[in-house]
């Protein structure tokens, strides 16, 4: 438990991934050998988050535990739960499963670039503050303006 506190984090994997026009679903693509799904699982396996639930279509439950969290050991992970139709029906399912914990994490499992300071971070400011998030300098150009129609400098956005 981190400073006295219980975490779990939440690994949303039951999107279809239906914008990136491929019969197979984001988390589910290869990225250097292995599912984009097992990065996520791994940095949450490795950090100090107490138990990972993962939320999965009722479609993948097998895959995931079989060919995922069975086969590289995510041990952290304490439950597969069917996500919904809907995100937030799928972070419903997973707030439901994590009954017991003090805080949780929701990731995003077509995430894999999570790391473990990230991962700290987010645990010590949410134990401040209650609620927080993750953001990371914008590097697309983005356009912003002001009630005047002035433009904004991006360095001060956050996607």
């Amino acid at each position: 438990m981190y400073k006295g506190k219980h975490f779990t984090a939440i690994v949303l994997a039951a999107g279809k991934g239906s914008r990136m026009n491929s019969d197979i679903p984001k988390q589910y693509m290869k990225l250097d050998g292995k599912e984009v799904l097992y990065y996520s699982l791994k940095a949450f396996q490795d950090s100090p988050v107490d138990n990972i639930i993962l939320v999965a279509g009722k479609q993948d439950i097998d895959f995931c535990r079989d060919e995922i969290v069975e086969k590289y050991g995510f041990d952290k992970v304490k439950g597969i739960v069917e996500g919904g139709s809907e995100r937030y029906w799928s972070v419903r399912n997973g707030l439901t499963a994590s009954k017991g914990t003090d805080y949780v994490l929701i990731h995003d499992s077509a995430r894999p670039c999570i790391n473990d300071k990230m991962i700290l971070s987010l645990m010590e400011e949410v134990i401040i503050s209650g609620a927080c998030t993750v953001g990371v300098p914008a590097k697309d150009t983005i356009k912003v303006v002001d009630e005047n129609n002035y433009g904004i400098d991006r360095k001060s956005t956050r996607l």
